[in-house]
This record gives C-alpha cells, structure tokens and sequence, in this order.
C-alpha cells in the first residue's frame, strides 16, 4: 500500500477561499518591519498568502484584511513595490 503525499492548504486572507499552498503568494513582515513577497516560502517573520489574481489587491488592501493578517500598514509606495515583484498591474 503506497502513502500519499499531503498537500498542504492555505486559506487567502482577501477572498478566504482555500487552496493548495503552490497556488497562493506569500507575503512576509520581517522582523525588520519590512513587507516582502517570500518566493521561496521560508522567509522568517508574520506571513499571509494570498491568491495572485490581480483583483484582490484593491479589494484586499481597502478592507483591511491584509493589513491585519501582516499586522502591519501596507501603504501606496509598498503596494507599488509588491505589484513589481509580481508581476502584478499598479491597482489605486
């Protein structure tokens, strides 16, 4: 009898929906204060995920949810930076 391999799910902190770790974005407040994208995953500090489809970022950053999840304000200069990172069109 083989033992499948668990697939690890995380739950976005905008839409609440879960999905398999591999299809959300991790975000990471270092210990430092700084708001990074965590490609690798493994990055120390207070991490949230969140879905990569580029409407959540308005949506998200107005209700809070992500500022809350990070526990940090995530002003327009970080968001713009983030969306570089991403790949992600500017949303303001």
């Amino acid at each position: 009898m083989s033992q499948q391999k668990h697939i690890f799910t995380r739950t976005c902190v905008v839409c609440r929906k879960k999905r398999q770790h591999d299809e959300l974005l991790r975000l990471v407040k270092t210990p430092e204060g700084q708001i990074m994208f965590d490609s690798t995953g493994r990055m120390d500090g207070r991490g949230a995920y969140i879905c990569a489809d580029a409407d959540h970022w308005g949506g998200g950053i107005d209700r809070g949810r992500l500022n809350n999840a990070l526990k940090a304000t995530i002003d327009d200069s970080t968001l713009r930076s983030l969306n570089e990172a991403m790949d992600l069109p500017n949303k303001e």
